[in-house]
């Protein structure tokens, strides 16, 4: 008797060990499967009271998704790896540029009062009205995409790294200013560092802007890419793959979006890094 009730408290002890990693799993993850949960019901309950061909189910729309991968013509992964190569270049040249000029204006007081109205003219201009002279400078390739794509997501990443360059505190201020610190050298230690979850969050929304504005630019330039496979299926009604290239989409944006997260936790300060966790 004691000896089984010492292997049920071992194999008690054992699998408590094994579990231990479920109770290191933050609570946010844990509530993100209720919500993935009534997401995945809602989509099973419209599919099923809208008429048949409006809208497809999970089941369906997974099998359009391997069958497109299994497809010999690899029509899907040749649009996805060009959607991927433009965003992406887009989405660096925006980031390079606003990044630049936002931590310009933001440390320059002067240069910041005199492009204010010109930066807010631009950030309320839409993007697709700026197409047509895009396509008669560059043409309709792969070019002026990442042209459209840099201009759809470059204000985000301009306006918060101005703004967390301009809320610097002023005794950092006066500290660089004491020390006879260069501009350069300002930015570089004091504005960029101080102002890095302002530029992480102008990053994560010039990076959703951009992924939107990429599927602008694939319906307006050369049919290439994911956008040219949802106008196709969109217009012939194969809700399945119409659905699973829209979930891709919202695939490539939730990856890069954590990954930009990743980044913000590890150059944030120990501190603020047990907050981002």
């Amino acid at each position: 008797m004691t000896s089984l009730k010492a292997w049920i408290c071992n194999e008690l002890g054992s699998l408590r060990d094994d579990l231990d990693w479920l109770w290191r799993v933050p609570l946010h993850v844990w509530l993100r499967l209720p919500v993935l949960l009534l997401v995945l019901l809602a989509w099973i309950w419209l599919s099923r009271i809208l008429p048949n061909g409006f809208f497809a189910g999970p089941t369906l729309t997974v099998d359009a998704f391997f069958l497109m991968l299994a497809d010999n013509r690899q029509d899907f992964l040749i649009a996805l790896g060009t959607t991927v190569f433009v965003y992406l270049s887009g989405f660096l040249l925006a980031a390079v540029a606003g990044i630049l000029l936002g931590a310009l204006f933001g440390s320059i007081p002067l240069l910041s009062r005199t492009f204010a109205p010109f930066i807010h003219a631009v950030a309320a201009l839409p993007v697709i009205a700026l197409i047509p002279l895009i396509v008669l400078l560059l043409g309709l390739g792969w070019q002026a995409k990442v042209l459209i794509i840099a201009l759809g997501a470059v204000m985000p990443v301009l306006v918060n790294t101005q703004t967390g360059v301009q809320s610097l505190d002023s005794d950092l201020r006066e500290m660089a200013a004491a020390y006879n610190v260069s501009l350069t050298g300002r930015v570089r230690h004091f504005y960029l560092p101080a102002a890095l979850p302002q530029i992480m969050a102008g990053l994560r929304l010039g990076a959703i802007a951009g992924l939107v504005t990429s599927v602008i630019a694939d319906f307006y330039t050369a049919m290439t890419g994911l956008g040219a496979l949802l106008q196709a299926y969109g217009n012939s009604f194969r809700m399945d793959r119409y659905l699973a290239v829209v979930l891709t989409y919202a695939a490539i944006g939730t990856v890069f979006t954590g990954l930009l997260s990743l980044l913000e936790n590890r150059l944030s300060p120990p501190s603020r890094r047990r907050y981002l966790a």
